[in-house]
């Protein structure tokens, strides 16, 4: 992990002074591009007016120059621009290292529903949560996907090992992580937003986007007659006064049947700010050379003659016609030499034949990598293994050595190792030991090996279990629903789901903590010997330990791990270690004498 570090560090500020390279070019070409333009048009006049031939040279010249450092000065934009984002993926990378992402903007929490308890409860979504710490999905097809697969709703064997694949490689492709996520936050910073949607809805109807043959013929006609107008005045044939009508003539043509070039050219409004950007990710992906089958499949996706990246390229060159549009006098001119507007509909309607299908796939192409390169964040920041998961509908089974929390910081994180099996487990200890975090740790690494991404444990091994949790309990005063109530709720779907006799783990975390100790230890005693089982693991921390002895409904013992405090020169401390057996110990009053209560 120390590696990565010093990694991403240093490419952070090689890429700063990068940009501070850049930004003193681009003041330099700026005042060049205004001497050579000034100059060159002054002695250009000269040479005209005062009939000085050298001078005349010299000003053409001068103003050539301009017109390259005018592409220049694109072409160094553009590149500031690209540098500007490769600073921010590796800002947010060494932000990784601590605590500084909790500061990240995007959280995901949109994605957070009411009743997605699990997500909530060990924080996949929102604030401070998975999330928010590895996302580098700047797609809304991306980040939608991400949000969903968080969900696990499914489980598939294959898609695990494909992913832990894809996922394997892109660990050891930071510079192509960097060079991909940069392209994404550019796609994400344009102000004018696109309509994927839209654009897809466009090229998969068959109906729409041709060119009808009245536009097909008169790009020709019309344009070839003007010209020939403005040949035969030249030559003094006829005055200008036909050219000029013709010109006349053909403006009022495009904007009589703007309607009809408009329905044609729907792309430019739809993708038309997004299209360079969209053109780098799928160019970037084009040209890394991938060993793995996911990601060489994905590649393949996108390549060929028909593929998507020549697809963009082409999109791109008819964008930068259309753009002209946006000068009303350039625009003017062309429309009325050349009906620009129907070459533009003309190239986007044979656009649209050759690769309007194939486009869907590019989109989700662009999703899954970035979703593929939110599960290698995790092996980037944090030590890692990778998961043996594996699928037995006859047991619920959990093992892990070393096993951390993803989310706090790894230079204070402390792993823990567990053996857990269907059955009853038991976790006490006293306050602020380490038990709910325990809880968490356990469920969101099963959330990750199930994703295919790495875990933060040294060894990691489980099957697939249905994963069901019991944490935030929130009270419904609106509904008259009281948190015990809530709680007992919860408890119900886990026994309903019990039902289906397959595998399956329940978190619970201070079970029954909204009623009174008696009815609590009653109450509890009932819900765990009810969810134990073979095929369920049954995890609950508690306060109450005469919950340490309970049986399942075989008379099997429930197996205790408890957390316990020390004291330091009277100051309460924790090493937030697991340990066999039940605690002995409470610390309520330690806590409010730390809290300034003198008790």
């Amino acid at each position: 992990m120390s590696n990565n570090k010093n990694y991403y560090n240093e490419k952070f500020n090689n890429f700063n002074e990068e940009e501070q390279r850049l930004d003193k070019k681009y003041s330099q070409i700026s005042t060049l591009r205004i001497i050579s333009f000034l100059l060159g048009f002054a002695l250009l006049l000269i040479g005209i007016f005062d009939d000085k031939l050298s001078a005349g040279i010299i000003g053409a010249l001068l103003l050539a120059a301009f017109l390259f450092l005018v592409r220049t000065h694109g072409e160094l934009v553009k590149k500031q621009e690209e540098v500007k984002s490769k600073i921010k993926v590796t800002g947010k990378y060494n932000d990784r290292f601590s605590d500084d992402w909790r500061s990240f903007t995007d959280t995901g929490k949109e994605f957070l529903t009411e009743d997605d308890l699990v997500s909530r409860d060990i924080d996949l979504l929102g604030k401070d949560s998975l999330f928010q710490l590895i996302n580098v999905c700047h797609t809304e097809k991306g980040r939608k996907l991400f949000a969903d697969k968080l969900k696990i709703d499914d489980f598939d064997i294959s898609e695990i090992q494909n992913n832990n694949k894809a996922v394997e490689e892109l660990i050891d492709k930071k510079e192509f992580a960097i060079s991909f996520e940069a392209a994404g936050i550019r796609l994400s910073e344009k102000k004018k937003k696109h309509d994927i949607d839209k654009f897809l809805e466009y090229c998969g109807d068959e109906k729409s986007g041709s060119a009808s043959l009245w536009i097909e013929a008169a790009r020709f006609i019309f344009p070839i007659a003007e010209l020939t107008l403005i040949v035969l005045w030249a030559m003094g044939v006829i005055g200008y006064g036909l050219p000029l009508a013709g010109f006349i003539i053909m403006l009022a043509l495009a904007g009589f049947t703007s309607n009809m070039t408009e329905k044609t050219i729907v792309p430019f409004y739809a993708m038309g700010p997004a299209i360079e950007e969209y053109e780098d990710m799928l160019l970037i992906m084009e040209k890394e050379e991938f060993t793995s089958e996911p990601m060489k499949k994905l590649n393949e996706h996108i390549s060929g003659d028909n593929g998507a990246v020549n697809a963009f390229k082409s999109l791109k060159k008819i964008s930068q016609a259309y753009n002209i549009s946006y000068n009303p006098f350039m625009h003017a001119i062309l429309t009325g030499l050349f009906l620009w507007d129907y070459h533009i509909a003309h190239f986007t309607s044979k656009w649209k034949e050759k690769y309007g299908t194939n486009l869907t796939e590019a989109f989700d192409v662009i999703a899954k990598t970035e979703y593929l390169l939110s599960l290698s964040v995790l092996g980037c920041i944090r030590d890692t293994e990778w998961a043996e998961v594996y699928e037995d509908d006859n047991e619920a089974s959990l093992s892990a050595d070393e096993m951390c929390h993803p989310l706090i910081n790894p230079e204070k994180v402390v792993g823990n190792g567990i053996k857990l099996s269907g059955g009853v487990t038991i976790i006490t200890g006293s306050n602020m030991s380490g038990k709910t975090t325990f809880l968490r740790t356990a469920a969101v690494n099963l959330v990750l090996a199930y994703m295919g991404a790495p875990v933060c444990a040294k060894k990691f091994k489980a099957n697939y279990m249905k994963i069901f949790t019991s944490m935030r309990v929130m009270d419904d005063v609106a509904n008259g629903i009281s948190t015990f109530y809530a709680e007992i709720l919860r408890i119900k779907s886990m026994a309903q789901f019990k039902e289906k006799d397959v595998p399956m783990i329940c978190m619970i975390d201070e079970i029954f903590k909204g009623t009174n100790s008696a009815d609590r230890i009653v109450g509890a005693k009932e819900a765990i010997t009810r969810l134990a089982g073979k095929k369920c693991i049954t995890l609950v921390s508690t306060h109450d330990f005469e919950l340490c002895g309970i049986e399942d409904k075989d008379k099997n013992p429930a197996d205790n791990y408890h957390f316990e405090e020390y004291y330091d020169n009277d100051e309460l401390k924790f090493d937030y270690k697991i340990r066999s057996g039940k605690c002995t110990t409470t610390n309520a009053l330690a806590i409010l004498r730390l809290a300034g209560f003198e008790v």
